[in-house]
This record gives C-alpha cells, sequence and structure tokens, in this order.
C-alpha cells in the first residue's frame, strides 16, 4: 500500500509566490468547473475576478516568459545527454517553446478585453461588498445561474478561453521547477531544520513532503541564502499550534 503524502511549498522570492496563487486559482476554478449547482458556477465566476483582479496587478506575461526561455535552455542542453528519456524531453521542449511564441504573440492584456464583459464585470463591481452578488442586488446574475447546467458550463468555458494560455504556462512553469529539484531525506532535529542554500545557483521554491499520518506540519521561512523549517503540532484546529519537541522525519525538495 502506498503512504499517501502531503506537500508543503515555500517560494523564495515574490515572483514565484505570484504563481503559486495563480496556480492555486485556477485549480479551484477546474475542480468547480463542470459541477452542475448555481454554487459551483458562483465559485469558478469568482475564481475568474480574482484572476483577472490578479493579472492586473502583475504583469505575469514577462514572469512566465523569463521561466520558460530558461527552461527551454536547459532542456536543450539534456539533448545531449545518453540516459534522458528523448520522447518526453522533446514533448516538453516542444510545449515551451509553443507557448513562448503564443504568449510573445499577445500585445495588449493577456486576458483579451475578459475585463469588459458586462456580467464579469457587474459581478465584479459587487465581489467586494459581503453579499454584495446576491440575488436582490444582481437580478441579471442571478437569472444566468438559473440556466441549465450544461448551457452554464458552455458560457464559463468561452470565458475561460482566453484565460487558458496563461494557466498551460502555469502548469508547465511549475511542473519543470518541481521536477528539476535537489531530493534529501532529513530530520528535524526536535522540531527544527536549518540550512543553508548555495548563492551561485538561483533556487525558486522549497518543498518540504511529510507522510499523511505524521502528527505535524511545518512553517518554512527562507530567503536567498538561507532557510529554516520549525515543524508544529496541533492536536485540535481550535487549539493553538505549539512547536514539537520530537524529531521529524521528511522529504526535502530544494528548486
Amino acid at each position: 500500500m502506498v503512504n499517501k503524502k502531503i506537500v508543503y511549498e515555500q517560494a523564495v522570492n515574490d515572483r514565484m509566490r505570484n504563481i503559486l496563487r495563480l496556480e492555486f486559482l485556477f485549480a479551484g476554478i477546474m475542480y468547480r468547473l463542470k459541477g452542475p449547482t448555481e454554487w459551483d458556477s458562483r465559485a469558478v465566476m469568482s475564481g475568474i475576478i480574482e484572476i483577472l483582479e490578479f493579472i492586473n496587478r502583475i504583469d505575469f506575461k514577462a514572469e512566465l516568459l523569463k521561466d520558460l526561455k530558461q527552461h527551454t535552455q536547459i532542456l536543450e542542453r539534456w539533448q545531449i545527454e545518453p540516459f534522458v528519456d528523448k520522447e518526453q524531453l522533446e514533448k516538453l521542449l516542444s510545449q515551451s517553446q509553443s507557448l513562448i511564441i503564443q504568449l510573445e504573440e499577445i500585445k495588449g492584456k493577456i486576458d483579451e478585453g475578459l475585463s469588459e464583459h458586462q456580467l464579469i464585470h457587474l459581478v465584479r463591481q459587487r465581489s467586494n461588498i459581503s453579499g454584495g452578488t446576491c440575488r436582490c442586488d444582481l437580478p441579471s446574475y442571478h437569472y444566468w445561474l438559473q440556466k441549465n447546467p450544461k448551457q452554464r458550463l458552455n458560457d464559463l468555458n468561452e470565458w475561460l478561453a482566453p484565460l487558458k494560455l496563461l494557466s498551460d504556462a502555469v502548469n508547465l512553469d511549475l511542473y519543470l521547477i518541481r521536477n528539476n529539484s535537489i531530493i534529501s531525506q532529513e530530520t528535524a532535529e526536535m522540531g527544527l531544520f536549518k540550512s543553508k542554500l548555495n548563492t551561485n545557483a538561483s533556487y525558486k521554491l522549497i518543498r518540504v513532503i511529510m507522510r499523511k499520518e505524521q502528527q505535524f506540519y511545518p512553517e518554512i521561512n527562507g530567503s536567498k541564502q538561507r532557510f529554516s523549517i520549525r515543524f508544529f503540532e496541533q492536536n485540535q484546529p481550535e487549539q493553538i499550534s505549539q512547536p514539537t519537541e520530537q524529531n521529524v522525519k521528511f522529504e526535502l525538495n530544494v528548486a
């Protein structure tokens, strides 16, 4: 029987933290997208609005292009290695190159006018008010939410289409980062682990992987030079977490 594991992640810089947040928003949308209820569609709409707010503040196009170009250079260097899975390597290289071309072809905003969509605009205006999207405040939204689930799914897929390129770029970027990491088995003595980072390398992500049955969770604090991991115990959600004094075994991935 394979032990289930829990993965905890900490970005080393703000750029990577923003990309992780974007991945989180897209994951929530995809989870609720095919749900048939009004509340599923509401969750997807909320996710779309959060993404629009996010990409209006941050130039994700430039950030993802920089990462994908770095990945492409690394993948090209791996082509001469004898023990590399050539088929998988060519697939990843093709995906990366294709996304770079598509991102560079975008001249304006990455949402292709989605911000000006009438219904999305109305919901977005009311979303910062507690309960502001209820039926008494937005009858047009309520009307759309009562449509057949298949119709709502078609509409949502149409609205999400301009964001698919962004989602694909985020997923590939993080896949390549997570799969190009230094992996080690570690022990936090009395619940605390400290380590330094190679200042000549450009790290982006620290990952702690634990067995699901372990009764601890980590808090990761890091910078470009060093990081620490403190493990906590919390027997009940309403109780204050306490630093554990036990030795904790875990898998460490530094990417």
